[in-house]
């Protein structure tokens, strides 16, 4: 197939160099041809890689395209593909086809097994995520911090942390956001810090939730992420989570002011709203 890709290559070159100048109008025949040619370019360069337009599919977030054609259609024409097998157990879990993803997940692992070959971290994070879809919590934390050993990479870590929190693990969460805080992506995303952020005000230790909190500013500051209308909400949230840090500490004045530019950044952040309102109101202390 690569002979046949560069071979329509060179013939779309060779009709360039027979288009007139650019003061000439071109033929339409040999126009169409053109078209023709690099259409076919297109196709061969597809049919190298059978599955990238699933790929193609699932990048830009068209999950139910993907579940309902694309991926039926490879697996049919590619049973004995692992890699398709498991693509297709990727979107099926992705659209909520819980029995189907893990039917397509088990028949990639069979395949890569019967050829001796080990899985790799991506079929041990998405088997994580399958146990936990259905409630095999436990099984699934140890998929996860085994894919996340596996790869050291940002979506392990970040899915390892939202498991071990939703699970009340927080001092796992922790870890994890922070492990996935220095990953390549992660230097760069502020959800692994402002994760740490919102855990640490949840178990009373403010000074800490300040620091990565601060960061979390900072670090939108510095990449413009904070225009007026347009800022990430990640910026929002991170001034109301210092306004509770500080609530924390005793410092409503701080806290208020916390508040107060998470309302200003977004006019109509309800809960900067709220914690303004109640730190307005009297005590009911003597």
């Amino acid at each position: 197939m690569r002979s046949t890709r560069r071979f329509a290559l060179a013939w779309a070159g060779s009709m360039r160099t027979m288009m007139p100048s650019r003061f000439a109008r071109p033929s339409r025949g040999r126009t169409l041809i053109t078209t023709l040619l690099l259409a076919w370019v297109g196709l061969a360069a597809t049919q190298d890689d059978p599955t990238a337009t699933l790929r193609d599919l699932l990048a830009r977030g068209f999950y139910n395209a993907a579940a309902q054609l694309e991926a039926p259609n490879l697996v049919e024409q590619y049973p004995n593909d692992p890699e398709v097998q498991f693509l297709y157990a990727r979107v099926t879990y992705l659209t909520g086809d819980l029995r189907t993803a893990r039917t397509a997940l088990t028949a990639a692992s069979g395949l890569l097994e019967a050829r001796g070959l080990p899985l790799p971290a991506a079929y041990v994070h998405l088997d994580g995520l399958l146990l936990d879809a259905v409630g095999a919590t436990d099984a699934a934390l140890v998929r996860l911090r085994e894919a996340f050993a596996m790869s050291g990479a940002y979506r392990e870590a970040m899915d390892l942390g939202r498991v071990a929190w939703r699970d009340g693990r927080l001092d796992e969460a922790l870890r994890a956001y922070a492990a996935a805080a220095e990953t390549e992506v992660g230097a760069v995303e502020p959800w692994p810090l402002l994760n740490q952020g919102r855990i640490l005000v949840r178990l009373g230790r403010p000074a800490e939730a300040r620091n990565v909190l601060q960061a979390v500013i900072t670090r939108l500051e510095s990449e413009g992420q904070v225009t007026l209308g347009g800022a990430s909400p990640a910026y929002v949230e991170a001034y109301y989570r210092l306004g509770e840090a500080f609530e924390l500490e005793g410092s409503v004045a701080l806290a208020q002011e916390a508040y107060q530019e998470a309302r200003r950044i977004d006019p109509g952040f309800t809960p900067a709203i709220q914690a303004l309102d109640r730190l307005a109101r009297p005590s009911d202390g003597p």
